[in-house]
């Protein structure tokens, strides 16, 4: 398996999703089905965290609608790990996103190149707790 979705914190409000090598479209699909179940698995909302820093697919309108109906209704914000010399290229294709998949492309997407931002944004914006050992 090339990516790992895992509860962030002890309070489950968080979930980061990493890619530890080359992922394929599958990996991607297979990815979003896992971090669903988590989602679902409880009642409040919970904050995504998905590192896209080793991580270079290509999403078609195919793809974005394939993770629209995916996302359960407790998700909340979404934090987005790319490269700075990505960053760009990822915000036209969440502009896009979300014209296509709405709720797969929130509104209150960030993108950050760190963890440790991810974290910052998520303690500022929604008053989430992480745990000492939740870290990069």
């Amino acid at each position: 398996m090339v990516f790992k979705v895992t509860w962030y914190n002890t309070n489950k409000t968080v979930v980061l999703q990493q890619y530890e090598g080359e992922a394929t479209k599958d990996d991607l699909y297979e990815m979003a089905k896992e971090s669903a179940r988590l989602l679902n698995s409880v009642s409040h909302k919970v904050h995504l965290i998905v590192d896209e820093r080793k991580m270079d697919n290509v999403l078609n309108t195919s793809d974005m609608r394939f993770l629209e109906k995916l996302v359960p209704p407790n998700q909340g914000a979404v934090v987005v790990l790319v490269p700075d010399h990505r960053l760009r290229y990822k915000e036209v294709v969440h502009n896009m996103g979300h014209k296509i998949a709405p709720k797969a492309f929130v509104d209150e997407t960030i993108f950050a190149s760190t963890l440790e931002e991810a974290r910052q944004y998520l303690k500022e914006a929604h008053n989430i707790e992480f745990d000492d050992t939740s870290v990069e």
